[in-house]
């Protein structure tokens, strides 16, 4: 840094800098950088020799960030989403909540517990103004969710996820498979055929190949089709078909 000396009172200054904070002496961007790397799987201590600064840089560049994007609880979109994740020791559950903007797909804030008191206790920082903006909210298919979205907003349609959705489809047919297999018996190739078919069962439609004839172990080593294959599958259980069509 420079320092001017005035004549007149023999005070002195130092030069101001468009990248240098007052009485400071690392530029920003370094700051900036130290702090985007906090989001890779590296120490601090490996931030800190990287940049070339101290590790409590770090460590402030990091609280600077947080502090940059501290929730504002006066304002949500009108469509928001939340859902779960393993967060391990962070939460007291093992699971904590990612709140987001489900019309632009950007992460509004993290919830440490999903707890449904946890939950209303986080939700209830926001000002009833805030809450009664938001028109849609989509979640997963746990219900004291639903109450707690009714209590605290009054205008807000639910969506469920349609991944949890299709994951119910999806489990429900592999139980009638199971079922259809055991009502064969372990020993019986029908048996041998459905599970080992399994996959291509759970594809869609779209999905399976038309074209391509495979020899098939379980079928005599006859030479089918994925689709050939799916519907020698069916032929031997209406309520496989009726389950499969359903999926």
């Amino acid at each position: 840094k420079q320092k001017f000396l005035c004549k007149k009172c023999g005070h002195t200054s130092i030069a101001q800098l468009s990248d240098l904070q007052p009485n400071n002496h690392i530029i920003d961007k370094v700051k900036q950088t130290a702090a985007m790397e906090l989001s890779e799987n590296v120490s601090q201590k490996h931030i800190a020799l990287d940049n070339n600064i101290s590790t409590q840089t770090v460590m402030r560049a990091a609280e600077g960030l947080f502090v940059y994007n501290k929730t504002n609880f006066y304002y949500l979109p009108q469509n928001i989403a939340f859902d779960d994740f393993k967060s391990g020791k962070f939460a007291t559950s093992g699971m904590s909540m990612i709140l987001i903007d489900s019309v632009n797909h950007r992460i509004l804030d993290v919830m440490k517990d999903r707890g449904d008191g946890q939950l209303r206790a986080y939700f209830n920082q926001y000002s009833p103004a805030a809450r009664a903006a938001v028109k849609t909210i989509t979640v997963d298919l746990f219900t004291p969710y639903r109450a707690m979205i009714k209590d605290l907003f009054p205008n807000a349609n639910i969506v469920a996820d349609k991944f949890h959705v299709v994951t119910q489809a999806y489990r429900e047919l592999n139980k009638v498979r199971i079922s259809v297999m055991q009502q064969f018996g372990s020993d019986r190739k029908e048996y041998r055929q459905l599970k080992r078919f399994w996959k291509l069962l759970m594809k869609h439609e779209t999905a399976l190949d038309y074209t391509t004839r495979k020899n098939r172990i379980n079928f005599k080593h006859a030479y089918l089709t994925d689709k050939e294959v799916i519907d020698r599958l069916l032929a031997l259980s209406d309520e496989l078909r009726d389950a499969y069509a359903f999926y």
